[in-house]
């Protein structure tokens, strides 16, 4: 948690900062007629096992990498282009783009598995920041993180969220191709609904 939060840090805006630090600490449904029991933010993976970053901690690991990856790529479009990009805006979304994982995975034994949630998590994540009255901005970037590949209703409409969309396709398919994971079982993860995966 204290890497998310140094990186949170770098938030100019006050109350953009302190709204992304609040969720990163104390993330919750605030529709009270979902109960889904959250995981440990620290121990959950970025998927069960055979997808990207199917280790505990993944999700954390995955989360900092994308983060960080786009400050460095946004600083060399400023430098190089002079491209006007929100770093405030970018850095809350990358962040928070998959923030709502907790409430779709459980511990179950030595594994992980779904917890039976229906929505996709880029939607849910989006979701709660709408509810918690985050720029719309940076609802776009989590929504339309999975970029054109079909696992969102949106595609990325600014500079910013196409941005986190490719850093999050980067990261996650380089830390496959780093730690082997085969093509086969990432498209299964890809395309397994929850209840298939629980089976």
């Amino acid at each position: 948690m204290k890497r998310l939060i140094e990186l949170a840090n770098k938030i100019k805006d006050e109350k953009l900062r302190k709204q992304t630090i609040e969720i990163l600490k104390n993330p919750k449904i605030s529709n009270k007629s979902m109960k889904y029991p959250a995981a440990d933010y620290s121990k959950t993976p970025a998927w069960p096992v055979g997808a990207h970053h199917d280790y505990e901690g993944g999700l954390i690991d995955h989360t900092c990498s994308v983060t960080k990856n786009a400050i460095d790529i946004a600083n060399n479009l400023k430098k190089t282009y002079k491209a006007k990009i929100n770093l405030d805006h970018l850095i809350a979304g990358a962040l928070l783009h998959d923030i709502m994982k907790i409430f779709l995975m459980k511990k179950k034994g030595k594994t992980w598995d779904f917890t039976g949630c229906i929505l996709d998590h880029a939607d849910f994540s989006g979701c709660e920041l709408y509810a918690r009255d985050f720029p719309e901005e940076v609802v776009h970037i989590v929504i339309a993180h999975g970029g054109e590949m079909g696992y969102t209703a949106a595609t990325p409409r600014t500079i910013e969220a196409t941005l986190v969309s490719h850093c999050d396709m980067i990261d996650s398919s380089m830390e496959s191709m780093i730690n082997e994971k085969s093509e086969l079982d990432q498209l299964k993860m890809m395309f397994m609904m929850p209840e298939e995966a629980s089976d």
